[in-house]
Formats: C-alpha cells, structure tokens, sequence
C-alpha cells in the first residue's frame, strides 16, 4: 500500500505528538512518584521516632519498676505490672525479663520458656543497632519497615528494645520490650495507596487531555495539509494528461500563488505548452520516418532475399566441394581396392579347381578302395575324416617345421613314404594327433587310405578357403559401402568413431601392406550424434597424408579415448614431419607440398571445417620423426 504526501504528513506529526506527549506524561507521572516517595520517606521517619521515643520512656518506666520488684523478689506482682503495661500500650507486644546468665525470668509471649536460657532467635535478622552508653541501653530493631517493592506484606515487623536492670551498682539482668510496627505499616500503607490512586487519576486526565490534543491536532493538520498537497494533485491530473498525450487542458495550469508552488506550477505550465509544441514537430517527424524506414525496410528484405541466395548457393558449392573432396580421396583408393577384390577372386577360382580336381580322384580310387579295403582300413579311413579339420592357418615355415618333426616321428617307426605322409597330415591338422595313429599307419594299406581321406577332407579344405576368401571381400566392399554412403548434411545421427576409423583402415589394406604398421589403440566410446560421413573423409585425408609422409613405410598409432565430456582422435606417424615454414599454412584453401596432380590443397582445409562444424578443434605437432594430428570433438546429446 502505497501512502500519499498528506498521509505522510499527517502521520509523522502525529507521531511526534505522540511522542511528545507521552514524554510529557511519562516525566508528570515519575516526578510526582518520585515526589511522593520523598514526602513518604520523611513521613515514616517522624513516625517512626515519634514510637521510638514513647517506646523509651516506657522501657525506662519498665526498667525501674522491675529493678524494684526484683530488689524485692516480688515477681508476681513485676508480672502484673508488665501484663498491665502490655494492655494499656497496643504497640507493646511481649516483655522478656533476663538475669545476667540469660535466663528467663519471665516471658509474657511464650511463658513456657521461662527458667530456660535465652538465645537470640536466629530468623530474626537486625537490621538497626542503637548504643547509649550512658544509660547502658541498647535498642534492637528487627525486621524494621518493609520496602515498597513487598507492598508491606509483613505486618508482624517488631522493634525490640533491651534494658540493663541494675540493683544498686550491679546489673542484675535485662528487660527486652518488642513494640509492633504494625499500625506504623497501615499508616503507610494507606499514604501507599493514596499516591496511586492520585497517579492513576492524573494519568486519565493526562490521556484526555492527549486525545483532545490529538484530535484538534489532527483536525488542523489535515486542513493544513489539504490546502498544501491541493495543488500538487492538480499538477499530478495535467501530467496524467500529458503522459497520455491530451493537451487540452495546458492553459488551465495557472497559479496566483507567489509561494513555491505557486513556482512549481507557473513552470509546469511552461513545460507542458513547449511539449504541445514538440509532440507536433515530432508527430510530423514521424510520419516522415515511417515512410523512410519503409523505404528502407523494403530494400533491405531485398538484400536480405539476395544473400540468402548467395548463402545457399555457397552453402551448396561448399557441399560440392567436400563431395569432390571424398571421390578425389576415393579415386586414390581404386587401385588398392581392386587388388584387395581381385586376390579373395583369384584364390576362390584356383579353389574351385582344386575342388573338382580332389573330387575326381576320390571318385576314381574309392571303387578300388572299397574292393580291396578290410574292416580295419575302413574303420582307419573313417577315424582320419572324424579327426581331420580345417580351420587353422600356418606359415609356410610353421608348417616346413611341423612337416619335419612328423617325418622324424613316422621314420622313427619304420613308415614308408614318410614325405608324402607327413605333407597330407599337415594339411589334413592332424600333426597332434599322429602319435595315436601310429598303430594303423604301420599297415600296407595306409598310405592308399591316408590319400583316400586326403582327397576327400581337400574338399572342406577349399570350402574354407573360399570362405575366408568371401570374407575379405565382403569385407572391403562393406567398407566401401559405408565410405560413399551419403547421409543428409541437415542432420546428425547416432555414430561410433572407433567403426569409422577401421571403415578406412579396411579400404587402405593395400597401401598398409606394402611396408607400414599399424598400432591401434582403441579405447571405449559412446555414440554421439555426428555426421559420420564427413567424419570419414577427416579420417581419410589425415591416414593418407601419413601413409604419404611415409611413403607407406613406417609406424601408424591411432589412438582414440573419452576424456570428460569429449572424445579425442589422435592419428600419429614416424614420417619426414611438416617443415615449419610450412605449418602455419596447412589449412589454407588450394595449398599442398604434393606434386602437381597428387593433391589439391583442398584436404586439411575441408578437414577444418568439418570439425569446427561438430564444434570441436583440431590440433597438431610435428618434427621429424613424429607428427601427430589430433582431433577433439564434444559429446553432446
């Protein structure tokens, strides 16, 4: 809630008002309790000396008389006189007579301790001590006035007196007299309660009289106030005018007041008929800017129109080039990749023909063999097909080294034929095995059988080799597959690194065996969104520019790992390295250090790009020896 000047106002003087009247009562009140308190004070104190010097005259009359009744043993008649002292004085509440050795005589508040020894009871505290030395009296007080703060809540207050009785020269005992203060404390009490009841009647008056101040206060301030904050709101009406643009009403603002405001309006006035006069000027200024800005606009959608042609016409070369870029890549591989065809082609077309050659050969000898053949030869031939496998891949040397331990092995059991043996067993795998068939390669019929068996396990021999064969194949025409399949360039998917990288590696096969090595080191990654096929042809262009730098000799590490939230390629080679006049100019467009016809400049430039648009970078080091490129990407959702 917002409050106005006047609500201001008229809050903070009264609020002073307040605060001044409650001071003023506040120091009413104090001084005349304070007052009060004074009068109080000297007024218990007269009283308090007028009891106390009664209360003397009586304790020496007191005195004398029992220093005589004493002198003459008569203690019932000194009771008497004690009992009709104690009646005739409402202060007077009990006489205690002590002999020297405080003993009690008599007691008239307790006469059951009488004949016993006196003490000073404890919960008595003394709080006034009064000596006179000349008349050997002393005075006790105990448990004088109580204090304002307990409202005079003890009424049983004693001042006891205590009196040397003397016989002659000699003090004979003591006479201790306790006189109530309580009709002391009424007295008090009442005057107590006179004063308050004084302060709660000046504070109401004071409270009126504050109210009435208050609302007369109130009354005149808000006239005050009225008349003040009056013209304020009028200029407050002219601005909301003006604020809205009406400036109808500009030549009422007028004032005959000569005070501030009175100023204050004079030059609101002023202010508001210069304004009429600069909204027109604007207002025609506006219209002229409009139509400029309209003009303006207009040429600028066309420029617009123009450079998004321009930008999509660039954005489309850029594409094109990048294309080129990959076929030129590719055209590279050709030769390579029809090597890497034509070897699986060339060993399933010699296979074929070793098939039908074996074929043929079992096909003649088994009539004979099955004529000729006993039990134990037919049992001997079916154990060789059971054993023998085909899936194990050897050397030439491997298998030179096997050949020679089993031809020892079978001369060394007085086995004819041991050459031709030992070639069909190696081929057959069956090497390990032989110390088990030695009992049946000793018979005259074994070779023919071991030849049987040979010709017939050479058909899943060459099964298996045109497999492999199909393999590699495949393989290199999957490869090239996923090379020149062209994703949509407005889209990201889903994309493993490490499969893109082995995609090129399988279609470089050719160029690698010629000399290089390959170190891989291929951590675990995730997919990321990307796009594949321009990641392919980074990869591309930096194996090539290695296996170039190379000359396809030498040592090539890919490394690829996750660290945080990005994904690092490193391709490194152990080639001639880039000279440093010539390492700040590698991504420049249409620059190469190759031969005219072996590179167009255009690699490392396209490679650039490509990964500044998967918003990553792309660094390298170089010396003789080692050049390292290094490509950082981020995994993003």
């Amino acid at each position: 809630m917002r409050l106005g000047i006047r609500s201001k106002l008229l809050l903070i003087i009264v609020g002073i008002l307040l605060v001044v009247l409650f001071t003023h009562t506040y120091l009413q009140l104090s001084l005349q309790s304070v007052a009060f308190e004074g009068e109080l004070q000297k007024r218990t104190a007269l009283l308090k000396e007028n009891l106390m010097q009664r209360s003397l005259s009586q304790a020496e009359a007191l005195a004398s008389l029992a220093a005589e009744d004493i002198a003459s043993f008569n203690f019932f008649s000194l009771t008497n006189k004690i009992q009709q002292a104690i009646e005739a004085t409402s202060e007077l509440e009990h006489v205690i007579i002590l002999d020297s050795q405080n003993k009690i005589y008599i007691d008239t508040g307790r006469p059951e301790l009488q004949q016993s020894i006196y003490s000073e009871p404890k919960s008595l505290a003394m709080h006034e001590q009064v000596f006179n030395t000349q008349s050997y009296t002393i005075t006790y007080t105990r448990d004088v006035l109580a204090d304002n703060d307990n409202k005079y809540a003890d009424m049983d207050a004693l001042m006891e007196y205590k009196f040397p009785i003397k016989h002659g020269e000699t003090t004979w005992g003591f006479i201790l007299l306790g006189y109530s203060l309580a009709q002391l404390n009424e007295q008090v009490r009442v005057s107590h309660d006179e004063n308050a009841e004084n302060q709660k009647h000046l504070a109401l008056q004071t409270s009126y009289i504050a109210l009435a101040v208050l609302l007369v206060a109130w009354l005149l301030i808000s006239q005050i106030t009225k008349r003040l904050i009056s013209p304020i709101l009028n200029l407050s009406n002219f601005s909301k005018d003006l604020a809205a643009g009406d400036f109808s009403r500009i030549h009422r603002i007028t004032s005959t007041s000569r005070d501030e405001l009175g100023k204050l309006t004079q030059n609101f006035g002023d202010m508001a008929l210069k304004l009429e006069e600069s909204y027109k000027k604007q207002a025609e200024y506006s219209q002229t800017l409009e139509t400029t800005v309209s003009q303006r606009t207009q040429a600028l959608h066309l420029k617009n129109a123009e450079l998004v042609h321009a930008l999509t016409s660039l954005e489309e070369s850029q594409q094109q080039l990048i294309h080129s870029e990959k076929m030129a890549a590719l055209g590279q591989l050709i030769a390579g990749i029809a090597h890497e065809i034509n070897t699986p082609l060339g060993a399933i077309q010699a296979t074929v023909g070793n098939t039908s050659k074996y074929l043929s050969l079992f096909s003649n000898a088994l009539p004979d063999f099955l004529a000729s053949s006993t039990a134990e030869n037919q049992t001997f031939f079916c154990k060789l097909l059971a054993s023998a496998q085909y899936g194990a891949v050897m050397s030439t040397r491997e298998e030179r080294k096997v050949k020679r331990q089993l031809v020892k092995i079978l001369e060394g059991h007085g086995i004819n034929q041991t050459d031709e043996l030992a070639e069909m067993l190696v081929e057959m795998e069956l090497s390990e095995k032989v110390e088990g068939l030695l009992s049946e390669l000793s018979s005259a019929k074994s070779f023919d059988t071991v030849v049987l068996a040979h010709h017939l396990t050479g058909i899943g021999r060459n099964s298996t080799t045109i497999q492999t064969a199909i393999g590699r194949a495949s393989k290199v025409v999957f490869a090239l597959k996923n090379f020149t399949h062209l994703e949509r360039s407005d889209q990201t998917i889903l994309s493993n690194i490490n499969q893109g990288i082995r995609t090129v590696l399988v279609l470089y096969q050719g160029l690698l065996r010629q000399g290089c090595e390959v170190i891989e080191h291929f951590g675990d990654l995730p997919e990321i969104n990307c796009y594949p096929d321009e990641l392919n042809q980074v990869w591309t262009n930096l194996i090539h520019n290695s296996l170039h730098a190379m000359q396809n000799k030498g040592v090539l590490t890919i490394q690829t790992e996750q660290q945080a939230k990005n994904i690092i390629v490193t391709i490194s080679d152990t080639g001639l390295g880039i000279p440093l006049d010539v390492q700040p100019k590698i991504y420049d467009t249409f620059f190469t250090t190759k031969p005219a016809g072996e590179g167009s400049g255009l690699g490392l430039g396209i490679c650039k790009r490509i990964i500044d648009k998967h918003h990553g970078s792309i660094e390298f080091t170089s010396s003789p020896g080692n050049t390292s490129f290094t490509v950082i990407l981020p995994i993003r959702n």
